[in-house]
């Protein structure tokens, strides 16, 4: 009976001991230090640089101006993702800075826009 006693005492303890999973970490820099997170591991834990997210935006609407044949190309993208674009053609999509939740563009302020290049260019 002590036999057993003595053996189960000597396993809880041992137990006991490595449960804590604890690991040294010595504070002093001659013993060694902690690695460095990797990029991975710094982005899923927020630190470091912040990437930028991107999303496919689509062709909403186009306007083209009749004074300088150039076209304002409205996009949107995931979770009403606005963007506007002056260019000669206006591709089907394109791979847009993510912003979700931004305003639509008015379209009075982009006709605007598009005159005030024309007098702008004169």
């Amino acid at each position: 009976m002590k036999l057993w006693i003595g053996t189960f005492l000597f396993f809880a303890y041992t137990i006991l001991a490595h449960a804590g999973g604890k690991i040294y970490e010595p504070q002093d820099r001659k013993y060694g230090q902690k690695k460095p997170y990797t990029n991975q591991q710094k982005i899923n834990r927020g630190l470091g640089d912040k990437k930028k997210k991107y999303t496919t935006c689509r062709l909403m609407k186009r306007l083209k101006s009749r004074t300088t044949g150039r076209q304002a190309c409205v996009y949107r993208g995931g979770n009403k993702t606005y963007t506007l674009m002056y260019e000669d053609n206006c591709p089907a999509q394109y791979r847009c800075v993510y912003n979700p939740w931004s305003k639509e563009p008015n379209i009075d302020d982009i006709v605007d826009s598009l005159n005030s290049i024309k007098k702008g260019n004169k």
